[in-house]
């Protein structure tokens, strides 16, 4: 299992909607707000790098109002 924090940019007043979309993909083990360069840090859990890489992505990328993204790897 890989485990991996994504730092996320969103659009200026679209934090809810982009909270709401996260929170209903099941990989995202968890989400909180930030505030700095980024607005959000959300925490996966996928099997493989191939994997996760689908999830970032298909699930957090594509949605509507998220403008970039840094992921973190992290080992257990």
């Amino acid at each position: 299992m890989i485990t991996c924090f994504i730092l996320i940019r969103i659009q200026a007043n679209k934090e809810d909607e982009v909270y709401d979309a996260l929170s209903k993909v099941k990989q995202i083990e968890g989400i909180r707000e930030v505030f700095g360069e980024y607005d959000m840090i959300a925490r996966i859990e996928a099997k493989n790098l191939k994997d996760m890489r689908v999830i970032i992505i298909s699930k957090v990328r594509s949605v509507p109002g998220v403008l970039a993204t840094t992921t973190l790897i992290t080992s257990d």
